[in-house]
C-alpha cells in the first residue's frame, strides 16, 4: 500500500476509506445505539457534538467490512474523549489515527485490521453483556439468523419450571440478547412477560440489561411498574428493573414506587446506591422529567457515610450529560440545600474539582 501523507488524512472515514473498509458506527456507551451516517459525518468532522456522549467520551463499535472480501466484519471498539461542547477532541482523535496508521498500511489486509489495536490506548472490550446485544442487533440489522443460543433460550422460556436451576444455568447471554432483538416475533412478547414475571433473578435481570437498548411496549412498561410495587422488591433488584425501560419516557406509575424505595433523603444504603447509579447511568431523561428525583439522588448522596466519593462520581456523571447539567447545577447552587449538601458541594470546591469548574 503506498505512503499516503498524514494531513490527508481528516477523519475516521478517511483512515477508513484509505484502508479499503467500509465502516458502520454504533454507540455502545449508555445503550447500543446505531450511528446515521448523517450523523456519523457531522461527528467526525466536528460539525455536531456526538450524538450519545457518555462519561464525556464516545465509546464506538465500528464495524468494518472490506470492499472487495466477503468475510466476517471486523470490529473496533474504541473510546475517545469528548471537549467541554460534546464534540470528539480532534487532537486525540488524530494521535489515534497516528497510532494505528502505519501498522494498517504496512500490513494492508485482514490481518491488519485484526492486529491494528494491539496495546493501543484508546481500545476498550465491552463486557459479555454489551457484546452479545451489540452482535445481536448487528444479526437484526443485517438481517442475518440468530445465534446458535436463540433455539435453546426459546425452549427454555416454553418450559414448566422456569426456576428450574438445571434448566437455566447452561443459558447464554447471546440467546438471551438475541430473544430480547426478536420481541416482535410471534410469541416473543407473551414469552418474555411470562419470563418477566416467573423468571429467577439470574435470568430477569440479564433479560433486563438487553431489553435496555431499545424502547418498550405498554405491556412491559406496565409489569415492570407492577414489580416495583411488590414488597420483596428491593432497590438493587429495582436497578435492574429500571433498565428494560431506560430508553422510555419517565412512566407516570413508576412515580410513588420509585421513590418509596429511594426513601428518606437523610439516608441512603448501598442498595439505593445501586439504584442511583442506574438512574443517573441510564435514564437522564427521567431525571429531567422530575425535578424531585434529582434533589433526592444529591440529598441522598451527600449524606452517606462514606465521604465524598460516591458524591462526586454521581455529580460529575450529573453536570457532563446535557439532559441534567443545568438542574444540577441549580440544586447545587440552592439556598434551600440542606446542611449535608452544602457541606458536600463546599468539600468538592475545595478539593479543587474539575467537575466544578
Amino acid at each position: 500500500m503506498p505512503y499516503v501523507p498524514m494531513q490527508n488524512i481528516e477523519s475516521l472515514s478517511d483512515l477508513f476509506d484509505l484502508v479499503g473498509c467500509r465502516v458502520s458506527y454504533y454507540d455502545v456507551g449508555r445503550h447500543i445505539s446505531k450511528i446515521t451516517p448523517q450523523q456519523a459525518i457531522q461527528f467526525d468532522r466536528k460539525q455536531q457534538p456526538y450524538p450519545y456522549g457518555f462519561r464525556k467520551h464516545a465509546w464506538l463499535a465500528c464495524v468494518l467490512s472490506q470492499k472487495e472480501l466477503v468475510q466476517e466484519p471486523v470490529i473496533w471498539f474504541l473510546r475517545l474523549p469528548l471537549d467541554e461542547t460534546g464534540c470528539l477532541n480532534l487532537g486525540t482523535r488524530d494521535h489515534f489515527i497516528k497510532t494505528i496508521v502505519d501498522k494498517i498500511m504496512h500490513k494492508g489486509s485482514e490481518q491488519g485490521l485484526n492486529e491494528a489495536l494491539e496495546d493501543n490506548p484508546y481500545a476498550f472490550q465491552p463486557d459479555q453483556e454489551r457484546l452479545a446485544s451489540l452482535h445481536a442487533v448487528l444479526g437484526q440489522d443485517l438481517k442475518q439468523k440468530p445465534s446458535s443460543f436463540y433455539a435453546p433460550f426459546l425452549a427454555y422460556a416454553d418450559s414448566d419450571g422456569l426456576c428450574d436451576a438445571s434448566k437455566w444455568s447452561e443459558l447464554g447471554y447471546q440467546g438471551i440478547a438475541d430473544f430480547a432483538t426478536r420481541l416482535s416475533d410471534t410469541g416473543n412478547l407473551e414469552r418474555a412477560l411470562r419470563l418477566l414475571n416467573e423468571g429467577p433473578k439470574e435470568v430477569v435481570f440479564p433479560l433486563c440489561h438487553a431489553l435496555e437498548h431499545d424502547v418498550q411496549g405498554e405491556e412491559i412498561v406496565h409489569l415492570i411498574c407492577q414489580k416495583l410495587t411488590e414488597s420483596d422488591t428491593t432497590p438493587m433488584d429495582a436497578a435492574h428493573w429500571i433498565r428494560a425501560i431506560s430508553r422510555n419516557d419517565f412512566p407516570g406509575p413508576l412515580f410513588i414506587p420509585l421513590f418509596t424505595l429511594l426513601g428518606d433523603i437523610a439516608h441512603c444504603t448501598d442498595e439505593q446506591l445501586e439504584l442511583i447509579a442506574s438512574l443517573v447511568s441510564k435514564c437522564p431523561h427521567w431525571i429531567t422529567a422530575q425535578p424531585q428525583l434529582l434533589r433526592i439522588i444529591l440529598e441522598k448522596l451527600a449524606h452517606r457515610e462514606d465521604g465524598l466519593l460516591g458524591f462526586k462520581h454521581i455529580v460529575t456523571d450529573l453536570t457532563q450529560q446535557p439532559d441534567t447539567r443545568e438542574q444540577c447545577w441549580e440544586i447545587l447552587r440552592s439556598q434551600h440545600a440542606s446542611k449535608a449538601l452544602q457541606q458536600a458541594v463546599g468539600g468538592l470546591f475545595n478539593q479543587g474539582s474539575a467537575t466544578l469548574q
